[in-house]
This record gives C-alpha cells, sequence and structure tokens, in this order.
C-alpha cells in the first residue's frame, strides 16, 4: 500500500470541510477528481473513510483514526523533502561547534537565537572545551567549527582561520585573603605557596594549558569558571578569571584585583572550521561571529 503525501493532504481538506466540492475549490480540481483520489485510498486501504449523505460527507471513525494518525506523517514528509533540497543546495543537516569557555555566555546565546531562526533544519550541537581542547576538538574532526580557539593556529593546512579579538584577565583574591592588602606587584615567590584554581585543559591530543600555574604550586581542578570564582571568593585559592566575568565582582568588592609582576598576556581568540566539506551553514556562522561589534566591551 502506497498512499502520497497529495492524496494524504486531499483527505485531511475533505476531513476538514465535510466537503468535496468545498475541497475541490481549494485545490483548484474538479469535484470528480476528489472523489476519485479518496476512492483509490479507500481502495488500498480496505476501509471507508468517508459515508457520502447527499451533497455532503461525514468522516466515519476508521477515516478519524486514518486523519490523526497520519497528521505526522505528513509532517515528515513535508520535511524530508524540505531537508533533501537543502542537502542537495549545501546546506549541512549536524553542525556542531566547540566553544572556548572563557567566550560570554551572552555572546553565545544571542548567536544560537539567531541560528536557530535562520537554519531551523539544522541540527546544531555546542559543546564547551577548555584552551586547546578547542583545537583538539576541530583536527580531530569532533567538531566542524570553534569559537574561541586560543593562541594561534597551530598547523594552516585545510584550516580556514578567523581573529575575533583578544580577552584580557584579571588576577583576583578574597579580600579575606593574606595577599589582599599588598599593594606591590606580587612575585612568583609570594604566590607559590597558595592553591591556585586551575580548568583543566580538555585537549587529548594537543599539550595542555593552564591559565595560569607556577611550578611547584597546588593546582585546584574545577570544572567551570563559576566553580573557580565561588571558591576564590571563599579565599579557598587564587587565579586568574576573564576580565568580563571579574569586572562585576571587582565592582561590588567581592573580589580583589592584585598587580602581578609577571602578569598574564591576553589571550589571542580565533574562529576556525575545517576548509573540506564547509557547507553554506558553517559560511554563515563565520560570517556572522567574525563581526568586531560583536566582542565590543
Amino acid at each position: 500500500m502506497f498512499i502520497s503525501d497529495e492524496t494524504l493532504r486531499v483527505i485531511h481538506l475533505v476531513a476538514r470541510h465535510q466537503s468535496i466540492s468545498i475541497a475541490a475549490e481549494q485545490l483548484n480540481k474538479v469535484p470528480s477528481a476528489i472523489s476519485y483520489t479518496i476512492k483509490k485510498a479507500e481502495e488500498s486501504l480496505g476501509v471507508a473513510l468517508f459515508t457520502r449523505k447527499g451533497r455532503y460527507i461525514e468522516i466515519t471513525p476508521a477515516g478519524r483514526y486514518f486523519i490523526e494518525h497520519s497528521k505526522t506523517i505528513l509532517g515528515d514528509m513535508e520535511a524530508l523533502k524540505r531537508n533533501t533540497a537543502l542537502i542537495h543546495d549545501g546546506v549541512e543537516r549536524e553542525l556542531t561547534i566547540a566553544v572556548n569557555n572563557i567566550i560570554p555566555a551572552p555572546l553565545l546565546v544571542a548567536f544560537i537565537h539567531d541560528f536557530e531562526r535562520q537554519f531551523s533544519s539544522t541540527t546544531l550541537t555546542v559543546c564547551l572545551e577548555v584552551y586547546n581542547g578547542c583545537w583538539d576538538a576541530l583536527y580531530s574532526r569532533r567538531a566542524d567549527l570553534v569559537i574561541g580557539a586560543p593562541h594561534a593556529v597551530p598547523s594552516t593546512e585545510g584550516i580556514v582561520s578567523e581573529p575575533i579579538g583578544q580577552l584580557e584577565w584579571d588576577f583576583v583574591v578574597s579580600p579575606r585573603h593574606p595577599l589582599a592588602s599588598e599593594r606591590h606587584p606580587l612575585e612568583n615567590a609570594e604566590l607559590r605557596q597558595y592553591t591556585a584554581v586551575c580548568i583543566r585543559d580538555t585537549s587529548v591530543n594537543f599539550t595542555p594549558l593552564q591559565a595560569w600555574l607556577l611550578e611547584g604550586q597546588k593546582p585546584l581542578f574545577v570544572p567551570d569558571f563559576a566553580t573557580a570564582i565561588a571558591l576564590i571568593e571563599q579565599n579557598v585559592g587564587i587565579g586568574y578569571i576573564p576580565h568580563h566575568l571579574a569586572l562585576p565582582l571587582l565592582n561590588s568588592g567581592k573580589l580583589l584585583k592584585k598587580p602581578m609582576r609577571e602578569h598574564k598576556h591576553a589571550t589571542k581568540l580565533f574562529l576556525a572550521a575545517r576548509s573540506d566539506g564547509m557547507g553554506k551553514v558553517c559560511q554563515w556562522c563565520i560570517d556572522y561571529l567574525k563581526k568586531p561589534a560583536l566582542y565590543a566591551s
């Protein structure tokens, strides 16, 4: 048994209006063509979908069941045709994006919002990576695109990249920390005795990096900056925090920014994607995300 999507639409329209003539007018067909379509569908199913009463028709219990359970099928067929056409036109069915965990969340949310409006048929997966984990995700093909990959492109072969600026870091301590009252630029020898709150690099195939960790210093590895900030506030450790995350806490006095003799340099950030197989969706993402206004503070 095969019933086309056109036949399904005819049956649904007749059921909605309980009239063959109205369905014929809306489809710009003669009533006899509509009647024939319904008859062939009923013969194929071996059941009556409608009962005729003069100029009007009524849907049978079997017809009601058919209408209810064919709605999903009709929607799936529409989606199948639409998505097949999009794939033919170079629109990816799926896209995986790796995002550096230092990228501001509002920027990411705004991007995903606009992405969904532009590509409703593409399944988007966004995963967070730390430091060189961004590059690892791209080169190992765990991601099609990376936002905020740090420092420099490891190898330009087969890679399309765009610089998107740099991220500043603040070295912070709790107001209750022994270093809180110090005003001079802090030396590494003074800092080494205190625990460094770190987020572990997610890289598997690249050399792991740390935002900051001195030789011989005890690290405390946590999953994200929200946890790191909370622990620094509670005087469990010290460390560097991205400036956009530290600023409101510095303004409120919950954290203190301290000068360093060897201050951490700003981190250069890149958009990057593999050039092979890049489709329209990935290219749209690059064009969208490389706009300087997105990263203006």
